[in-house]
């Protein structure tokens, strides 16, 4: 019996397919890709032909063994990842895993929408990998991996350890770091406008007006200068305008007919940017939530996907869909909504054209009939995608613009005096009955109608020469604006407008800046951080050619001709290599060579070396002749050395480079000779010079109070994950060596223990002593600021009612950590009565203590209600659910402004869940 085996990325794409296929078809998900880069070596052969070393992924490593498992015993093996190049690498690495351990019958399938008929079209007419496609995201992988990989160490050298770099994120960053810096070196212009009421008699009517033009020239500008500069020009006109006997006439009336015709469907691009003006969604969430809309939603009857891919350049629209389209736009508009031919979009010269544009896969379903099945915000992208798509296919919108010109006639006149006014009227709505949306701000003010010009309704219908009385006449001052920060909007419409990027790349190039707190978004405007400027102004100094615009969109245009077959993917990579170390970007000693070569120059050290004595810091013991000779052991095995094996191997060399000239030449053979001349005057330095802010003696009480602390558990925000635990045993560890700690670790280190100060009982006198508290916390860049402080009101309420408090309850011991109620409130007054501050974690953790001995504080209540405070204690709701690990009830939790389920039993069950819906199933 035959068995059919297709492989996709994710269960809920596998959920859906599994649905359009029939029995004896297994449908498994990838989880993504499979095989990748390792992740602490570079992985590139960079002497034969850039050869790339793939190991498995987390994600690989755990679903190979059922890959395997099922290929075995299938006959065919239909590999379905997305249509583009992500996906048909994904779909080439399972075919190399897979195909040499089955006898089935390898295929590649790709569709453009989940639904029945794109299902089986797709199987019925199945192909092969394009192999092509697969060159361009292997070059695009190896060459960010170069990039990453030998530029990052620059920045952990000469910025901040941590830092890292991108072929493509760092040219986002420096578009955002230049729009910031012409936003505050910009120095803005004044000028003043005059705007008119006017009236006419014959017939009746009133508009307004703005003075346009002055002696024939067009205001506010002529070149650079301002014709009305300041209050005194604008007085001066004022009083001529205002004079008895200046009259006014109509110069001019026009008419014009417009046509405004439909903005085309969505592409990657247009989605993120009309979603963020739009919707308020950042580019990471537009995309997350198309990817839900395209794999598929449950809509009654079972899931299925109800948009089609949301990753393409392309505005091809299937004529299918164009056709039904334009029947639900006759049956649902009438018929003169229908342009009398169908709409057709042209796509850049780039655009993968076997893609389509973002579109319903059925604009029947509309987005009132999905609203029970999605949810808001899933809701109000779909709208905005069938919207849209209706629009791009409906007739254009019919227009009339009208105007009126007025000048100023009379004798003692010193200029002449044009004002000017303008409405539109729509005739016929055509596309905008349905969309009418911002697509996204302009960066320039000035490009959008002034603010404050009058504005008419609509204009009155007045002949040529009419005479017009001047009612009133407004003067306002004004001054040019600077250019606008980028939100997420504006930056993916400057990246794709300059060929940086392509559509799988903009959430994550936006998503990874702000990551790696090069960016700070606030209100929606993004800003460098004091770390981002230092980022980008060194690798714009140490690499100003590869960090260029016109660079970057260059090497996408040629992964395009990758793609497309007209140039080697390996002759590329050569090109770019060769330019790169042109420019000092290289470094050819940072990479690991073949064993062989790492022997030689371990046998470089001489016998007669004498060797530093061996020395103990911390726990450690650090023998330079027993690392040595480890190194010569592991070459002489043949086991391959890791870049970090070799970074350290030249460490140990230049402190010896000065008693053994044959090192240096055998560094120089391996062409390493650069960067351990580097090393060697690093180490020269005076060690004060290097030494840390915070040497390990000074810290170590600090530290040794905090390891008694329950942690709580790690929480993921975007892609990575906070763990407060882990970070802390590092620096303990550190400290533990005999290593000080930086000012942003000290830092780090101080808000921990604000975060945790309820577990400390002598946290007063360690805030006392390590700065810690209110207002104190480092502002280095890199660490967060301390909270603010409460509001004092409430504060010295607060420690009105803990003074009325006379018996304490006696100290409890609890997991070997001693609870002393009238200790900690002393701590929390002696810190108030000396800095007037508490943090608002410490009023809550003394009002949580004030609820426990409330019968002693005469009318509690009352009190409370006075300070905005609830008497009774929060009650977290029970959830209808219980722990599949221990059976206890599951308390709806928040941490850091997010819910969570959490096991009722913690810390004897650390079970916790973001969603009952990801609840497994109770043990059996």
């Amino acid at each position: 019996m035959s068995k059919t085996l297709v492989i996709v990325e994710s269960p809920t794409k596998a959920r859906t397919i599994t649905r359009f296929l029939g029995g004896g078809t297994k449908v498994l998900a990838s989880m993504g890709h499979i095989r990748d880069l390792p992740q602490r070596s570079l992985g590139i052969d960079l002497q034969h032909g850039f050869a790339p070393a793939y190991e498995l992924t987390a994600n690989g490593k755990r679903v190979i063994a059922d890959l395997l498992k099922e290929a075995r015993s299938a006959t065919d093996v239909y590999l379905a990842p997305d249509p583009d190049r992500e996906g048909e690498a994904i779909a080439w690495h399972l075919a190399e895993l897979l195909r040499p351990k089955s006898k089935a019958h390898f295929h590649r399938v790709t569709f453009h929408e989940i639904t029945r008929s794109a299902i089986q079209h797709a199987f019925e007419q199945p192909g092969q990998i394009d192999q092509h496609k697969v060159d361009a995201q292997q070059a695009r992988r190896v060459l960010d991996r170069i990039v990453g990989y030998q530029v990052s160490p620059l920045l952990w050298q000469q910025v901040q350890k941590g830092t890292s770099a991108g072929r493509v994120q760092s040219v986002a960053l420096r578009l955002i770091c230049e729009r910031q810096r012409e936003i505050d070196g910009f120095t803005p212009v004044e000028y003043w406008t005059l705007d008119a009421s006017f009236s006419a008699h014959q017939p009746a009517a009133s508009f307004g007006a703005r003075l346009a033009q002055l002696d024939g020239r067009k205001l506010p500008f002529d070149g650079k200068a301002a014709l009305i500069p300041d209050a005194a020009a604008a007085n001066a006109l004022a009083a001529e305008l205002e004079r008895p006997d200046t009259r006014y006439r109509v110069a001019k009336v026009a008419s014009t007919p417009k046509f405004q015709r439909a903005a085309p469907p969505f592409i990657t691009s247009t989605l993120q940017q009309a979603a963020g003006t739009n919707l308020g969604m950042g580019s990471g969430r537009t995309m997350r939530l198309a990817q839900d809309l395209y794999e598929g939603v449950d809509t009654g009857d079972g899931p299925v996907g109800l948009i089609t891919y949301m990753r393409t350049d392309s505005f091809e629209v299937a004529r299918e869909a164009q056709a039904a389209a334009r029947d639900f736009i006759g049956q649902a508009f009438g018929a003169e909504f229908i342009p009398e031919k169908p709409n057709f979009y042209r796509s850049r010269a780039s655009a993968q054209g076997a893609h389509e544009a973002i579109r319903p896969t059925d604009v029947s379903r509309t987005p009132e009939s999905l609203a029970p099945y999605l949810n808001p915000d899933q809701l109000r992208l779909y709208r905005l995608i069938w919207n849209r798509f209706l629009a791009s296919q409906m007739a254009p919108a019919k227009l009339v613009e009208d105007s009126i010109e007025v000048e100023a006639e009379g004798a003692g006149l010193t200029h002449r005096y044009l004002f000017r006014t303008s409405a539109s009227r729509v005739v016929f709505p055509g596309f905008r009955k349905l969309y009418d949306f911002k697509e996204t701000e302009s960066a320039k003010p000035g490009e959008e109608e002034e603010e404050g010009a009058p504005r008419n309704r609509n204009l009155p219908a007045l002949p040529e020469g009419t005479a017009c009385a001047l009612d009133a006449l407004a003067k306002a001052q004004k001054s040019t604006e600077p250019p606008r920060q980028f939100t997420e909007a504006m930056l993916v419409k400057e990246l794709e407008q300059n060929g940086i990027g392509r559509p799988s790349t903009y959430a994550s190039i936006v998503e990874t800046i702000q990551e790696r707190e090069y960016v700070t978004k606030d209100k929606g405007r993004l800003t460098p951080t004091t770390l981002g400027y230092a980022v980008n102004d060194f690798l714009v100094a140490r690499l100003p050619q590869l960090f260029q615009v016109g660079f970057t969109a260059d090497m996408e245009t040629k992964l395009d001709e990758i793609e497309e077959g007209k140039v080697g993917w390996q002759e590329m990579l050569a090109e770019f290599y060769q330019r790169f170390r042109e420019w000092g970007g290289a470094d050819a000693g940072a990479n690991a060579p073949a064993n062989p070569e790492v022997l030689r120059f371990l046998q470089a050290f001489p016998p007669s070396l004498a060797w530093r004595p061996a020395e103990k810091r911390g726990r450690r013991t650090y023998d330079d002749k027993a690392f040595h000779d480890s190194l010569l052991e592991q070459a002489t095995s043949g086991k391959p050395f890791s870049d970090k094996q070799w970074q350290a191997t030249l460490a140990l060399a230049a402190h010896y480079a000065e008693q053994a000239p044959g090192i240096l030449e055998a560094a120089r053979e391996l062409k390493a000779a650069d960067q351990l001349d580097a090393l060697v005057r690093k180490q020269a330095e005076p060690r004060e010079e290097r030494a840390a802010a915070h040497p390990a003696a000074s810290v170590e009480p600090l530290v040794a109070a905090m390891a008694r602390i329950d942690w709580e558990a790690p929480v993921k925000r975007g892609k990575r994950t906070y763990d407060d635990k882990k970070f802390f045993k590092s620096l303990a560890r550190q400290v533990a060596d005999g290593v000080g700690l930086s000012e942003p670790q000290m830092a780090a280190l101080r808000k921990l223990a604000l975060k945790y100060q309820a577990q400390l009982p002598e946290f007063a006198e360690l805030a006392a002593r390590f700065q810690i508290g209110a207002g104190t916390a480092a502002t280095t860049e890199g660490a967060e600021t301390a909270e603010p402080a409460a509001d004092t009101a409430k504060l010295e309420g607060l420690m009105a009612m803990l003074a009325d408090v006379k018996q304490w309850a006696e100290p409890t011991q609890r997991r070997g950590w001693t609870f002393d109620d009238r200790k900690f409130a002393e701590s929390l007054q002696e810190q108030f009565r000396k800095r007037k501050s508490l943090s608002p974690k410490q009023a809550e953790a003394i009002t949580k203590l004030l609820r426990k001995y409330r019968e002693q504080i005469p009318d509690f209540a009352g009190r409370c209600a006075t300070l905005g405070l609830d008497a009774e204690p929060p009650q977290p709701p029970t959830v209808a659910a219980n722990c599949p690990q221990c059976g206890a009830p599951l308390l709806q939790r928040a941490y850091r402004g997010r819910t969570f389920f959490g096991c009722s039993a913690y810390p004897r069950c650390k079970f916790a869940v973001n969603s009952l819906d990801k609840l497994p199933p109770p043990p059996t």
